[in-house]
């Protein structure tokens, strides 16, 4: 598992080394930028950790950066830190996702809980995330016959419904839904439809 780690970016070089000092404290490995354009360099997309960015940046500000990184699916939680952080200005700033804003100067024990948090959020998301890709997997093993069935289950249809549905026989439908259970690994209706919540995470399971 990749660990963690703290992304800093700030162009004031002492608060920088302030935040770094508050990594080191956590035991989580600190990298600093200077400027959202260096960080979009970076290896972003396969950044696990959180985020520390100021508002105030030479060049492309916290916010814009906070916006590239949502229109580029990035993830990672983000805190915003300012010394000059108005209710506007925070409002902006958690409409695009930021988890908090903290306005300059801080006490650094006021920023690790958030850090924490942070931690633990990526964590989740990513976990969610490969519990998804898993069970994709797992649906995509079905050969056509079988989603077929497997869609009117999620549709809540039982298998004599499915048969009039399909013109086939009751022991068919039987035989083809022990099939599509065996092949994605599950022995209950109950683990299918997880699977299923798994593999789509609030998408719609069918179309309209």
């Amino acid at each position: 598992m990749t660990t963690p780690t703290l992304y800093l970016i700030d162009d004031d070089v002492a608060v920088s080394r302030a935040l770094e000092a508050v990594g080191q404290l956590l035991r989580l490995p600190v990298l600093s930028f200077s400027s959202a354009e260096q960080f979009l360099k970076f290896d972003w997309a396969n950044a696990v950790g959180c985020l520390i960015v100021d508002i105030k940046l030479p060049g492309m500000n916290g916010l814009e950066l906070q916006s590239a990184l949502r229109e580029r699916a990035c993830e990672l939680p983000v805190i915003v830190i300012s010394g000059h952080a108005d209710v506007p200005l925070a409002v902006e700033a958690m409409r695009l996702g930021a988890l908090t804003v903290l306005e300059k100067p801080f006490p650094l024990q006021q920023l690790t809980p958030h850090i924490r948090h942070a931690i633990e959020l990526d964590q989740s998301r990513r976990e969610r995330s490969q519990q998804r890709e898993l069970a994709r997997g797992r649906m995509a093993a079905l050969t056509p016959r079988e989603r077929e069935v497997l869609d009117l289950v999620i549709k809540g249809m039982t298998n004599k419904q499915i048969a009039a549905q399909l013109h086939l026989t009751l022991r068919a439908i039987e035989d083809r839904r022990a099939r599509l259970m065996r092949r994605v690994g599950v022995s209950s209706v109950a683990e299918l439809m997880s699977l299923v919540q798994q593999a789509h995470l609030g998408e719609k399971t069918t179309s309209e």
